[in-house]
């Protein structure tokens, strides 16, 4: 039988015969094993000795869809973000707190000196008396205090009660000197007189510079305050709790009469005469009162000694109220006073009311200056005595 024409080629011994390639066919695809990183692995083809031949790699990551494409063709216009961006912002959050905290506390320091009376002393040295030589510190701010005795026919008045007040930081402490209103001292323009004259002759200026010449000091600022506004600012820290005795009560009572006739401003009533001693809380007519005690054995230096208990007597008071109580209690308090002091110079002492500092006092004249008192040349009585003793054991009290 003859064989047919097929078209196939026959079959040999070792198997079907292998079909050739014709017009159309698709070579046999490899296959692909994923790998990491957008790379897969090609199966190598064989070579006709049965080697394999040499390996490659395919990057895959090109075949993406369009919108994968996009994204990556915005991702590479967008610029990249350079390092410590994240510090950054973190400080100007920062910025921005320290701002608004300093923002608030501006405002609330405006609040508290809101209806202060501020004046101008000259910033020239010479002219307040500071000496050049003068010892200073500057851990160690000195400024003035005159409590004046300003009847209501009078525009200046007499400082009835002159301190300095020394606030030393370095060690937190507050030294407070009082000078007897009586001391005779040399007064420019004027000669020698009671110092006490010296605010009624050329204001707080030459108040400033009496003290300066006389007693080697540095005080460029001052406050002042009004005994009559004394009181006010007693009550506004919830009076003052003293010692009384029956001779200081008669004379409170004797003070309170006087002051009603002096000044209607006191508005004295029957109930601030006291009836009782011993430890009590005083409001601040009666403690005003209690502080110009005179005529009592020691006068003028137990008077001075009084100034500075009612004074003590008050800073306990504020010691012991809350910090969050002090913008509204110096905000009622500061209409009452006068200062040269500047809104920098308030803010830089304002920090050490907030630490637990410490009060010490000193009275001139003391032992140390052997202090007589006598009648002047005007024929006023004064106390006479060492002024530059007392101007030396003043700067050891201070600096040391």
């Amino acid at each position: 039988m003859s064989e047919r024409n097929t078209g196939r080629a026959p079959a040999g011994r070792h198997g079907p015969p292998r079909r050739t390639g014709s017009r159309g066919s698709r070579p046999p695809q490899r296959r692909r094993e994923p790998l990491r990183d957008n790379y897969y692995y090609e199966e190598p083809p064989r070579s006709r000795g049965g080697r394999a031949a040499p390996q490659s790699f395919e990057d895959i990551s090109s075949y993406s869809s369009p919108g994968r494409r996009r994204a990556d063709q915005l991702a590479a216009r967008r610029p990249r973000r350079k390092p410590g961006g994240g510090k950054r912002a973190f400080k100007t959050v920062l910025l921005l707190f320290a701002l608004l905290v300093l923002a608030g506390g501006l405002y609330v320091f405006g609040y508290m000196l809101s209806g202060l009376t501020m004046t101008s002393l000259t910033k020239d040295k010479d002219a307040l008396g500071i000496a050049p030589g003068t010892f200073t510190d500057s851990s160690i701010k000195n400024i003035a205090l005159f409590g004046l005795d300003a009847r209501e026919d009078e525009n200046t008045g007499r400082s009835d009660a002159l301190m300095v007040l020394s606030v030393d930081s370095k060690h937190h402490k507050l030294k407070l000197t009082s000078i007897l209103r009586d001391s005779q001292v040399y007064i420019d323009g004027y000669g020698y007189d009671k110092i006490t004259h010296a605010y009624a002759y050329g204001g707080p200026e030459l108040a400033v510079r009496t003290l300066n010449q006389n007693y080697h000091l540095d005080i460029e600022n001052y406050v002042t305050v009004n005994f009559v506004e004394m009181a006010k600012i007693v009550d506004a820290f919830g009076g003052v709790r003293l010692t009384v005795s029956e001779a200081e009560r008669v004379e409170i009572n004797n003070n309170l009469y006087y002051l009603s006739v002096e000044s209607a401003d006191a508005d004295i009533q029957n109930s601030d005469y006291l009836n009782e001693t011993g430890e009590l809380l005083l409001n601040g007519k009666q403690a005003v009162s209690y502080a110009r005690i005179r005529h009592l054995e020691g006068g003028d230096d137990m008077r001075a000694g009084r100034q500075q208990i009612v004074l003590q007597a008050l800073i306990q008071q504020l010691k012991g109220k809350s910090k969050l109580a002090y913008p509204a209690l110096v905000h009622n308090v500061v209409p009452m006073c006068e200062t040269s002091l500047g809104y920098l110079d308030m803010m830089g002492l304002a920090p050490f009311l907030l630490t637990d500092f410490t009060m010490e006092t000193l009275t001139v004249p003391g032992q140390e200056e052997n202090a007589y008192g006598d009648f002047n040349e005007n024929g006023a009585w004064v106390y006479l005595y060492d002024v530059e003793a007392a101007a030396a054991h003043i700067s050891r009290f201070i600096y040391e």
